[in-house]
């Protein structure tokens, strides 16, 4: 059943926020955006959210807002700040969770609805994962890269009739969504291509189809990304999520043949001199392989090289 009444909050208005709540209010959900980003922000309530891309250029009217504060509560918050700022951009976003708003997250990695659950109780939070595509041109512009699904289910998994009525109205909303009745491997396999793909863009500042196609040693950065992939596999297995080994090479392998000459997130936050999202990545991998006796020797490698890297500017 549509919702065309649901009241949807973004977290986190970058890039993937931005697509996500542009394409909701484009088809006539009400949405707010919310950032702190000032200049953004006020360039989206001045002129609307430009969408470049995929589906045509235009510009969606879309309100934004840096005080969540002054918000009411919502039918559903849609995260998609970073991981790293999700505890504190939650608790200053208290007042919009009502007693029956759902929360879900879309960043990259896995262990945020934990950090959703301390904070607004475990019956709230949802999983979420996509493999949608999206940057930031500038103030008030992105880039939609692609239009590819998304997927959300109850954390603990099953079906839910919530879940499957939310997924209809973002589908019938412009947001193709598919309730998934088990999001926690559906996370991982997105886990998988991260692994891989974040880290060694960002190692060595190129694209896609630069670091994985067109280099002369393809095949080399391709078998890297691959023992990569399969060393998250075993760890995976080992906390319970039990994934073939095509399954998990899946997603490394449509990314990678699509030819997308985007650089990852952690590329751009290592360019930009931000705090990435290794802890939520690699970093969670390596610390779950601890917890069940793996040994995770490249998981470990990606995550020491990024925080060497981020210790030139933090």
């Amino acid at each position: 059943m549509v919702n065309k009444n649901l009241k949807v909050a973004v977290l986190g208005a970058g890039a993937m926020g931005c697509l996500f709540g542009g394409l909701l209010a484009e088809k006539g959900l009400q949405v707010i955006l919310i950032d702190v980003w000032k200049e953004h922000v006020n360039e989206i309530n001045k002129k609307g959210l430009k969408m470049m891309g995929h589906g045509g250029d235009r510009t969606i009217k879309i309100r934004a807002t840096t005080n969540p504060e002054k918000e009411s509560a919502v039918d559903a918050i849609i995260i998609m700040c970073k991981a790293t700022a999700l505890e504190q951009a939650l608790t200053n976003s208290k007042n919009i969770i009502g007693n029956k708003t759902m929360l879900m997250s879309f960043q990259n990695g896995i262990g945020h609805e934990e950090i959703m659950q301390k904070i607004a109780g475990k019956e709230k939070v949802l999983g979420g994962s996509t493999t949608q595509a999206s940057s930031i041109q500038g103030p008030g512009i992105i880039q939609n890269h692609a239009s590819l699904p998304s997927w959300i289910g109850e954390y603990d998994g099953g079906s839910s009739k919530r879940v499957k009525e939310l997924a209809e109205t973002f589908t019938a909303h412009g947001l193709e969504t598919i309730a998934e009745e088990n999001i926690k491997k559906r996370k991982w396999m997105k886990l998988f291509a991260l692994t891989a793909i974040g880290p060694l863009s960002a190692i060595f500042d190129l694209h896609h189809t630069d670091l994985y196609i067109s280099n002369k040693n393809h095949t080399m950065s391709r078998k890297l990304g691959e023992d990569i992939i399969l060393e998250t596999r075993a760890v995976a297995k080992a906390d319970g999520v039990d994934v073939s080994e095509r399954e998990c090479l899946e997603m490394f392998n449509r990314i990678v043949d699509s030819r997308q000459t985007n650089k990852s997130s952690m590329a751009f936050d290592v360019l930009k001199h931000r705090k990435t999202e290794i802890d939520f990545i690699s970093g969670a991998v390596s610390k779950i392989g601890k917890k069940h006796g793996i040994k995770t020797p490249l998981n470990d490698l990606m995550y020491k090289i990024i925080k060497i890297k981020e210790g030139k500017y933090i």
